[in-house]
């Protein structure tokens, strides 16, 4: 029941940030000018890397209000880790929706993987991370059921899927209506993807380095 409970609070938390970061990084003028659209979600703004913020903020007001006894119990490291074996394969069930409507376009190319618009052939982002982020659900199915560090399945997600994004988002499209807007040559999901690669190192240090503590 609290892991439901929890869950329902990521999903609304990760919706509020991902509307968030949409509208202060990535058109902040435009609804400056047209506030009716500020709530309007459907017409589409959402930032993935505010979602996991929205979430992760959810997840620590949660934690602050609730008596988790469990969490407690299994230690907020495992805990997140099954989060973060879980989100690796709903990210790629997700990015399937987004390349079925091709709403993260790419630069024209004659690549053997672009898919043809009514202006040429061009890159989809959302297939080629899907692509990108397959190695990686295999080494997790795999090691799944193996000894390792709390934090090991997380750490390895947010690097990993830092530098991917990082990579792919110099082929993201500059010259179609609503393209990403850019701050010194990169978009605003490179700069957060940088600081995800940060992070997962923080965290791939800090268990390794608590599990000497306890060897």
């Amino acid at each position: 029941e609290q892991v439901l409970d929890i869950c329902m609070w990521l999903l609304i938390g990760g919706v509020i940030g991902a509307r968030i970061s949409h509208i202060v990084l990535y058109e902040p003028s435009f609804f400056i000018a047209h506030p009716s659209e500020l709530l309007k979600i459907w017409h589409g703004g959402l930032s993935s890397y505010g979602g996991f913020v929205g979430a992760a903020v959810a997840f620590l007001l949660y934690k602050k209000k609730h008596e988790v006894t469990w969490l407690k119990k299994l230690s907020v490291g495992k805990f997140l880790d099954h989060f973060g074996f879980a989100a690796l394969y709903g990210w790629m069930i997700g990015r399937i929706g987004c390349f079925m409507i091709h709403d993260h376009l790419g630069i024209p190319s004659n690549f053997l993987l672009a898919v043809n618009k009514p202006d040429g052939a061009r890159l989809d982002m959302a297939f080629l991370e899907i692509l990108a982020l397959f190695p990686l659900a295999i080494f997790f199915f795999v090691w799944k059921n193996k000894k390792k560090p709390s934090g090991f399945f997380l750490s390895i997600l947010l690097v990993y899927y830092g530098l991917v994004r990082f990579t792919l988002d110099f082929l993201r499209a500059t010259d179609i209506i609503h393209a990403d807007v850019r701050y010194m040559g990169l978009t605003p999901a490179q700069y957060l993807s940088l600081c995800v690669v940060v992070l997962g190192g923080v965290v791939f240090y800090r268990t390794q380095r608590m599990r000497g503590i306890k060897k």
